[in-house]
């Protein structure tokens, strides 16, 4: 017998911050980036809403400024960065319904295409064992600069998705999809129950047309 399982995407469906570009404005605040590097980052999340962007040439060029870091570097890093930019922005209606999928059996997983480091204090403070994202590759500890693909997005969400699924007995089709963004509609075709959460304008159309449920949470912080 298989179990069914609830898979969240993070940025705008837990938390109502975009992890990229609060990460790059504590990077700046701790004098780590320029100010170009705010605005070229403002730029790439414009061009990645109207879907003008090569999301793998953005990964990489980001991973490759990585490179020669530890993995203990960048774990105190994102542990900062959470504490300051993101905790206080997780709503609390997904905390709860995080509780309540927990609460009746349901393996929780956070989906995301952000990387390890960036999903996990996340993930440890929601009491989620398990995530599915985009990595890095390491060497001893230290990180080369290259991406592990393909990223966790797009198709590669859901190859990753179900490849988790068969590895653990998890049933997909009696499982859920949280998420915000029309970009994760491979992976919301996928499980029983797909739930459009705030979702961006081409997902709620796509929503209305397969008649998914549409939830919306307020900006009320869980902590």
């Amino acid at each position: 017998m298989h179990d069914a399982a609830a898979f969240f995407d993070m940025d705008l469906t837990i938390i109502w911050e975009n992890t990229g570009r609060s990460s790059v404005r504590f990077a700046h605040s701790l004098g780590l980036v320029s100010n170009s590097d705010i605005i070229v980052s403002a730029l790439k999340m414009f061009l990645y809403r109207l879907t003008l962007l090569n999301i793998e040439k953005w990964y990489e060029n980001s991973a490759h400024k990585l490179t020669g870091l530890s993995i203990r570097e960048m774990q105190d890093f994102s542990s900062q960065w959470f504490e300051t930019m993101v905790k206080n922005t997780i709503y609390k209606e997904a905390a709860q319904l995080i509780d309540d999928h927990q609460s009746i059996g349901h393996r929780v997983v956070i989906v995301s295409n952000a990387m390890d480091f960036i999903v996990q204090p996340v993930a440890k403070t929601l009491g989620i064992a398990d995530i599915i994202c985009t990595k890095l590759e390491t060497r001893d500890g230290i990180l080369t600069g290259k991406l592990i693909k393909p990223l966790c997005y797009g198709t590669g969400k859901r190859d990753y998705t179900i490849a988790w699924a068969e590895d653990n007995n998890i049933d997909l089709k009696q499982s859920y999809f949280y998420t915000d963004s029309h970009f994760d509609h491979h992976l919301l075709e996928v499980v029983g129950f797909p739930v459009a959460t705030n979702p961006d304008i081409q997902l709620k159309r796509t929503a209305r047309k397969n008649n998914w449920p549409i939830i919306y949470f307020k900006k009320i912080p869980a902590f």
